[in-house]
């Protein structure tokens, strides 16, 4: 009669101890498809804003060669001005 009673132990405890597993595992399932959602949202994210990096620095170096030629620009004309100064200052120094 003892291993009638004990049976029925066995089995709900059994039982309870499967779904406890089953329950634990789907939820670490969900816990990983989130963790594997969040990291591809995260790493989406940082994709977008890398671009957002790209076009900034091709913008700013577009700025950069816009200013290198103007200041190429800026230092021919200093030489053509300092060229035309030497040019006034020696003509008047054989004017006196």
């Amino acid at each position: 009669m003892s291993k009638a009673l004990n049976l029925p132990k066995f089995w709900f405890l059994a039982i309870f101890t499967a779904s406890v597993i089953v329950l634990s595992l789907g939820g670490y399932a969900l816990a990983e498809s989130d963790v594997y959602f969040n990291l591809k949202r995260t790493r989406e994210a940082l994709l977008a804003q890398r671009q957002e990096l790209l076009n900034a620095q091709e913008a700013v170096n577009n700025q950069l060669n816009e200013l290198q030629k103007r200041s190429d620009r800026i230092s021919a004309y200093l030489r053509d001005n300092d060229n035309s100064l030497r040019d006034v200052e020696g003509a008047l120094r054989t004017t006196k």
